[in-house]
Protein backbone atom coordinates (compact mmCIF):
# COMPACT_ATOMS: atom_id res chain seq x y z
CA UNK A 1 0.00 0.00 0.00
CA UNK A 2 2.93 2.51 0.08
CA UNK A 3 3.31 4.46 -2.85
CA UNK A 4 7.23 4.98 -1.59
CA UNK A 5 8.15 1.47 -2.10
CA UNK A 6 5.96 0.79 -5.69
CA UNK A 7 4.51 3.69 -6.85
CA UNK A 8 1.83 3.82 -9.23
CA UNK A 9 -0.30 0.83 -7.80
CA UNK A 10 -3.61 2.07 -7.37
CA UNK A 11 -6.01 1.26 -4.98
CA UNK A 12 -7.65 -1.49 -7.30
CA UNK A 13 -4.80 -3.20 -8.38
CA UNK A 14 -2.93 -3.48 -4.79
CA UNK A 15 -6.24 -5.00 -3.37
CA UNK A 16 -6.32 -7.47 -6.31
CA UNK A 17 -2.62 -8.26 -5.80
CA UNK A 18 -2.91 -8.24 -2.10
CA UNK A 19 -5.65 -10.93 -2.21
CA UNK A 20 -4.27 -12.90 -5.00
CA UNK A 21 -1.00 -13.04 -2.89
CA UNK A 22 -2.98 -13.89 0.34
CA UNK A 23 -0.98 -11.05 2.29
CA UNK A 24 -2.33 -8.92 4.46
CA UNK A 25 -3.16 -4.98 3.45
CA UNK A 26 -1.13 -3.84 6.98
CA UNK A 27 1.76 -6.31 6.36
CA UNK A 28 5.21 -4.31 6.95
CA UNK A 29 6.95 -4.79 3.68
CA UNK A 30 10.13 -4.85 6.21
CA UNK A 31 8.75 -8.49 7.15
CA UNK A 32 7.22 -10.08 3.94
CA UNK A 33 9.43 -13.20 3.30
CA UNK A 34 11.09 -14.01 0.10
CA UNK A 35 7.82 -15.86 -1.04
CA UNK A 36 5.54 -13.27 -0.31
CA UNK A 37 7.98 -10.97 -2.05
CA UNK A 38 8.04 -13.27 -4.90
CA UNK A 39 3.78 -14.35 -4.84
CA UNK A 40 3.40 -10.36 -4.92
CA UNK A 41 5.48 -9.65 -7.71
CA UNK A 42 3.93 -12.20 -10.02
CA UNK A 43 0.69 -11.80 -9.29
CA UNK A 44 1.07 -8.56 -10.07
CA UNK A 45 2.34 -8.89 -13.42
CA UNK A 46 -0.70 -11.56 -13.65
CA UNK A 47 -2.75 -8.63 -12.82
CA UNK A 48 -1.80 -5.72 -14.64
CA UNK A 49 -1.38 -7.59 -17.87
CA UNK A 50 -5.16 -9.37 -17.26
CA UNK A 51 -6.30 -5.19 -17.08
CA UNK A 52 -4.39 -4.22 -19.84
CA UNK A 53 -6.00 -6.86 -22.21
CA UNK A 54 -9.52 -6.16 -21.06
CA UNK A 55 -8.95 -2.15 -21.62
CA UNK A 56 -8.37 -0.91 -17.84
CA UNK A 57 -10.80 -0.55 -15.20
CA UNK A 58 -13.53 1.67 -15.49
CA UNK A 59 -15.52 0.86 -12.18
CA UNK A 60 -15.55 4.80 -11.79
CA UNK A 61 -14.75 6.93 -14.93
CA UNK A 62 -12.01 5.94 -16.76
CA UNK A 63 -12.58 5.63 -20.81
CA UNK A 64 -9.83 4.41 -22.97
CA UNK A 65 -9.22 7.91 -26.38
CA UNK A 66 -12.33 6.21 -28.13
CA UNK A 67 -14.27 6.43 -24.81
CA UNK A 68 -14.87 2.83 -24.49
CA UNK A 69 -15.13 1.43 -20.60
CA UNK A 70 -12.12 -0.63 -19.67
CA UNK A 71 -13.66 -4.54 -18.88
CA UNK A 72 -11.61 -4.97 -15.64
CA UNK A 73 -14.07 -4.16 -13.53
CA UNK A 74 -15.87 -7.37 -14.13
CA UNK A 75 -13.00 -9.49 -13.26
CA UNK A 76 -12.63 -7.74 -9.12
CA UNK A 77 -11.85 -10.83 -6.25
CA UNK A 78 -12.20 -8.04 -4.23
CA UNK A 79 -12.07 -4.25 -4.78
CA UNK A 80 -15.54 -2.54 -3.30
CA UNK A 81 -16.51 -6.00 -2.27
CA UNK A 82 -16.77 -5.26 1.24
CA UNK A 83 -20.00 -7.77 3.19
CA UNK A 84 -19.57 -10.17 -0.09
CA UNK A 85 -18.22 -14.26 0.23
CA UNK A 86 -14.06 -14.32 -0.45
CA UNK A 87 -14.09 -16.06 -4.15
CA UNK A 88 -10.99 -17.91 -3.36
CA UNK A 89 -11.37 -21.69 -3.17
CA UNK A 90 -12.24 -23.31 -0.12
CA UNK A 91 -11.89 -19.89 1.60
CA UNK A 92 -15.47 -18.85 3.75
CA UNK A 93 -14.25 -15.41 4.82
CA UNK A 94 -16.10 -12.18 4.35
CA UNK A 95 -14.54 -9.07 2.65
CA UNK A 96 -13.79 -6.42 4.86
CA UNK A 97 -12.48 -2.94 4.70
CA UNK A 98 -10.09 -1.11 6.32
CA UNK A 99 -8.08 2.21 5.25
CA UNK A 100 -4.32 2.67 5.46
CA UNK A 101 -2.27 5.35 5.03
CA UNK A 102 -4.94 6.74 4.22
CA UNK A 103 -6.43 4.59 1.26
CA UNK A 104 -9.06 2.19 1.66
CA UNK A 105 -8.17 -1.16 1.28
CA UNK A 106 -10.10 -4.30 0.47
CA UNK A 107 -9.16 -8.05 1.85
CA UNK A 108 -10.71 -11.33 3.35
CA UNK A 109 -9.44 -11.86 7.46
CA UNK A 110 -9.59 -15.47 6.91
CA UNK A 111 -6.86 -15.95 3.93
CA UNK A 112 -4.84 -12.57 4.22
CA UNK A 113 -3.96 -12.93 8.06
CA UNK A 114 -1.71 -10.01 9.56
CA UNK A 115 1.31 -12.40 10.75
CA UNK A 116 2.31 -11.77 14.23
CA UNK A 117 5.97 -10.78 13.52
CA UNK A 118 4.75 -7.48 12.14
CA UNK A 119 4.93 -5.75 15.02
Amino acid sequence: MDQNVIAGVGNIYSDEVLWASSVHPEQRVSKLSEKQKKEIFKNLKVILLKSIKLGGDSMSDYRNPYGEKGRFQDFHKVYRKTGQKCGKRGCSGIIKRIIVGGRSAHFCPLHQVLSPQNF
